[in-house]
């Protein structure tokens, strides 16, 4: 592996909250060794020395407290200084005969014997350092006359013919610290190297949880709210990722409710759009059907004031009479239309059957036309509706039938039950729609010939006013082809028994 891969590693490690645990957390463990180690190396001598002296003479106060004449009791207290505490314990007079000695950790009881002429002499040490302890107890630092080794010497006066020394040589404190620096080094090193195993693991674990969170965050950044964290702890890691899935939760909804409302404004400003194309092409369609025949109007009253002859008078103004009623017919359809499109005419529904009023219309409608009409509507054929309205549709789907029927064809009007009402179709042979202007054909002066002839009583609202009824009703409209013609269709609900009946 190359040095730039492995410094690029480096970086990237550098960047993790794992490994800045584990280089944080572990280079206390290792201060911390390094402090101990330095301490037991350069404190722990003194430290024994300390501990001795105040045990010293703590147990120099206890052996001045005996009764110097029971010799067992004496015996056993030195007995037990020089096995527990390794002192060097020994009681002497003012000439310094020894009494008692512990010298060479071997009680020696030289007051039983009773020779005069026989007597140990006392060591005199020769003192460094001394420290008045209270209670006539002094406590030195002292040497051998003949040797440098360091003694830790504990003396008190007791009575008026008896003192009473202990001592420890220093070397033996030296030589356990240096057993405990051994020791406390190898045991450091072990918890070291267990710890940084230990730190690893905890780091890894620990900041597991955070780098999830911090994955999932940056998701959510993208708007990508799918990922949850798996919270399997209560502390506030754990309460920080439920914070996590309930913001992402939150803003989940509130992306999908604002992208529920921008579709509808993107809707509502696209049928805004189209209302205003469909508007503008209203108010010219309007303006085209009503200039011809004002033109008409107007031209005609001209005529009529340059006195022309009675014959031609008379034939001018029955055509300014029709064209005048055509203007109104036009006027009424375009108000019947409005109202319908705003909801201004309510539904007076109610049961009635479709077969007598495909009937009637069909005598009104083909009373005079060339074609073949069959009324195959069931009898059983019962609806929920508006009478007057859906006569209003059958009228013009009829109408449009006859319109684009050609002489000798025929027109069929039929109705099948679906699920939840019936399906009533007009259907007429002829020319099929282009599939490109079925959808136009629902629109306002919309005209399926482009021969642009004048017709007294059509202007390409019948369908528009088609569609308007079904939408009241809450019910769809359509057309297809067939193999030999076009066929209409609307739906209608099926009667009920609850709903009143046509009387």
């Amino acid at each position: 592996m190359s040095c730039k891969k492995i410094f690029h590693r480096i970086t990237a490690l550098k960047n993790k909250i794992w490994f800045r645990i584990f280089l944080s957390v572990g280079l206390i463990f290792a201060v911390f060794v390094f402090v101990l180690s330095i301490a037991n190396k350069t404190a722990l001598t003194d430290f024994y020395c300390l501990k001795q002296k105040y045990r010293l003479t703590d147990q120099i106060k206890s052996l001045s407290k005996l009764d110097f004449t029971d010799s067992d009791a004496v015996s056993q207290k030195l007995s037990e200084l020089s096995e527990s505490y390794h002192f060097e314990a020994e009681l002497y007079d003012d000439s310094g005969r020894i009494l008692y000695t512990t010298r060479m950790s071997q009680l020696q009881d030289y007051s039983s014997i009773g020779l005069p002429s026989f007597f140990m002499q006392h060591e005199s040490l020769a003192p460094s350092k001394t420290e008045d302890m209270g209670n006539g107890i002094t406590f030195s630092i002292a040497n051998r006359p003949y040797g440098k080794e360091e003694i830790l010497l504990c003396q008190k006066r007791i009575g008026q013919n008896l003192s009473a020394e202990l001592r420890i040589p220093k070397r033996l404190m030296a030589e356990s610290a240096e057993t405990a620096n051994e020791f406390i080094a190898i045991v450091s090193t072990l918890c070291f190297l267990l710890s940084v195993i230990w730190i690893f693991l905890f780091a890894k674990r620990f900041s597991q949880p955070i780098t999830k969170m911090n994955e999932i965050t940056r998701d959510m950044s993208q708007l990508d709210f799918s990922r949850k964290l798996t919270v399997t702890r209560t502390d506030e890691i754990g309460q920080l990722a439920e914070s996590v899935n309930e913001l992402s939760a939150s803003l989940s909804a509130a992306l999908g409710e604002l992208n529920e409302k921008n579709a509808r404004l993107m809707d509502e400003i696209e049928m805004e759009r189209q209302l205003d194309v469909m508007r503008r092409g209203f108010v010219a369609n309007v303006s085209h059907e009503l200039k011809t025949p004002l033109s008409i109007i107007s031209g005609y009253a001209e005529g009529l004031r340059l006195n022309i002859n009675e014959k031609s008078r008379e034939e001018y103004c029955n055509i300014i009479i029709d064209e005048s009623k055509r203007m109104n017919q036009l006027v009424l359809s375009i108000l019947e239309l409005s109202r319908y499109e705003s909801g201004q005419i309510p539904l007076h529904q109610q049961n009635f059957a479709l077969r007598p009023l495909a009937d009637e219309l069909q005598r009104r409608i083909f009373a005079d036309a060339a074609v073949t009409v069959q009324n195959q509507i069931p009898e059983n054929a019962l609806v929920y509706a508006d009478p007057m309205q859906i006569e209003q549709v059958f009228k013009s789907y009829l109408e449009n039938a006859k319109s684009h029927t050609p002489v000798g064809g025929a027109v069929t009007l039929s109705a099948v039950p679906i699920a939840d009402g019936w399906r009533i179709s007009v259907d007429n042979t002829g020319n099929p729609i282009p599939e490109d202007l079925m959808p136009q054909i629902w629109q306002s002066f919309f005209r399926g010939d482009t021969s642009h002839k004048r017709e007294s009583t059509r202007f390409g609202l019948g369908l528009s006013i088609v569609s308007a009824v079904l939408k009241l009703h809450g019910r769809a409209c359509g057309v297809n082809n067939t193999a030999d013609g076009v066929s209409f269709w609307f739906e209608l609900d099926r009667a009920t028994a609850s709903s009143p009946e046509e009387v």
